[in-house]
């Protein structure tokens, strides 16, 4: 299985250091980094070489921004016919529940994004609403 983080500025960078920090460095991360000096076209290219480099390994991308120019990039790949899986909204949660669930790429990738929605939470709503709160 190979995993590719693909966001807006080096956020895949930073939120890859985190996992290693969390759950070691035993998993390969790949990452692509959609910067202010890289052209769309360069952008396509590079990961155009990136997928024929992996084609043979099941590989899930995971994106920043659903609709986002990274997103969308690896959307119009999905339509040219390229064979991989792409998750939007990347954060922590989703990613250390993908790293350390087993099951199928399907099983994996549903119980990560409910991760990742149940760690997105407003903490003070929380403690007023259970009465943590005292005026």
């Amino acid at each position: 299985m190979k995993y590719l983080i693909a966001t807006h500025g080096e956020f895949s960078k930073g939120v890859i250091d985190s996992v290693q920090l969390i759950i070691g460095e035993d998993i390969a991360i790949d990452y692509f980094c959609m910067t202010k000096s890289k052209s769309s076209e360069e952008a396509s290219k590079e990961v155009k070489r990136y997928l024929a480099t992996v084609k043979e390994e099941p590989l899930i991308v995971l994106a920043d921004v659903f609709g986002g120019s990274v997103a969308n990039l690896f959307t119009e790949f999905l339509l040219e016919g390229y064979d991989f899986q792409l998750v939007t909204g990347v954060n922590l949660p989703m990613l250390l529940n993908l790293f350390l669930s087993e099951g199928s790429i399907e099983e994996r990738i549903n119980n990560s994004l409910e991760e990742a929605k149940r760690g997105i939470l407003h903490v003070n709503a929380c403690i007023e609403s259970k009465g943590g709160v005292q005026d």
